[in-house]
């Protein structure tokens, strides 16, 4: 057990119009495995991830993540929580547009009250945008901006980290880019639990989860 990073006992998330998004779901992460959860959409999947991140709380079940029971804690406690533990890495990029690269990731450090501007420029130098610092979201590629992205991820130094399509909206050079980083991220111990609808991108991961109706199936 006590390499057990996330374990989710019985989750179920049901919606105000009864929709079911999580059906009864139970799962077990170990730490420093990358696990794919793929399915059509409205299988669950972002609804998973949200409430493995701190984002939202099942209807009922437990979540158990590095020790804590999750799905005891109040909203502050699981925001406090998520800036601790979590990276998050978006399908959009949610960078602040009036921001340089170096004060999007720096905002990341603000929330978790302890702003170390060279951190920041080392995260940034790990995805190898030490040379784009000052730049703004609008004047950096797709790519770029997604990498931005997983600096934010990493500043706080997360044990995991959820990914959700991090390369939907990028060509396939950049995708690569990405991939290549999130690859590094997990030879380093990372835990990674990533969405992708592309297979090939799934079979990357130690282990693969197909999610249907909000069950794994």
């Amino acid at each position: 057990m006590e390499n057990h990073v996330i374990d989710i006992k019985n989750i179920s998330k049901i919606y105000e119009n009864n929709t079911r998004a999580l059906d009864n779901l139970s799962l077990i992460i170990k730490q420093g495995e990358w696990t794919s959860i793929m399915g059509p959409s409205g299988s669950g999947k972002t609804t998973l991830l949200n409430v493995i991140g701190c984002l939202d709380s099942p209807t009922n079940g437990k979540v158990i993540i590095n020790g804590t029971e999750i799905t005891k804690l109040n909203r502050n406690e699981l925001t406090r929580f998520r800036r601790e533990n979590i990276g998050l890495i978006f399908q959009q990029y949610h960078l602040v547009p009036y921001l340089s690269a170096l004060e999007n990731v720096m905002m990341a450090q603000y929330y978790h009250s302890v702003v170390n501007e060279n951190d920041a420029i080392n995260a940034l130098k790990k995805v190898g945008l030490d040379h784009r610092l000052d730049h703004i979201p609008a004047h950096l590629s797709g790519g770029e901006q997604q990498r931005v992205c997983i600096a934010r991820a990493l500043v706080n130094e997360p044990r995991i980290l959820l990914a959700d399509e991090p390369t939907g909206n990028l060509d396939q050079k950049n995708g690569e880019v990405v991939l290549k980083l999130i690859k590094n991220l997990h030879e380093e111990g990372h835990t990674i639990i990533l969405i992708t609808h592309n297979p090939q991108i799934g079979k990357l991961g130690d282990k693969q989860l197909n999610l249907v109706d909000g069950k794994i199936n």
